[in-house]
């Protein structure tokens, strides 16, 4: 089993459109970093815990927001520590992966055996995962005679 830790204030300030959108809601920049998460979760397969972290003030440091189980606040000034410490308690059960470009997490989080990305490797996976094959000869349209032709065609290979 697989947990994804992903450090969030790191994520939402090197991904430009969170940014953007943390300008005007940071609560609206969360819930976007935890929903990235929950999709590259989907598209990944083998990941059944997901952890988002942030940096959060003193109140909120119990821990867990009701109806969010994946966002942790840490105290104000500890976001790292508790993404390390997620990731201790976390790599006992699980192979832990975790999504951070800040140098301090990313070595203390190798110490638990945890595999780390970048934020530009996440956010390529997810975009790369979102592009479609390009439509060939855009425009173009089948003539209704090549329709019946093509129709007739595979009656007579399928026997029917």
């Amino acid at each position: 089993m697989r947990a994804l830790v992903i450090d969030g204030y790191n994520a939402i300030h090197k991904i430009p459109y969170l940014r953007r959108i943390m300008d005007k809601s940071l609560m609206k920049a969360r819930e976007e970093i935890t929903r990235l998460a929950r999709e590259y979760q989907r598209k990944t397969g083998g990941i059944s815990k997901v952890c988002v972290i942030f940096d959060g003030k003193d109140e909120y440091k119990s821990g867990v927001i009701p109806g969010r189980p994946c966002h942790i606040f840490s105290g104000t000034g500890k976001g790292d520590e508790e993404v390390i410490s997620a990731v201790r308690r976390l790599s006992a059960e699980y192979d832990v992966l975790v999504v951070t470009d800040d140098n301090f997490v990313r070595n203390n989080s190798r110490a638990y055996r945890a595999q780390v990305i970048g934020i530009s490797k996440f956010k390529e996976f997810l975009e790369k995962r979102q592009k479609r094959e390009p439509v060939k000869n855009p425009g173009r349209k089948l003539t209704p005679q090549a329709a019946i032709e093509i129709n007739e065609d595979l009656k007579r290979h399928w026997g029917i």
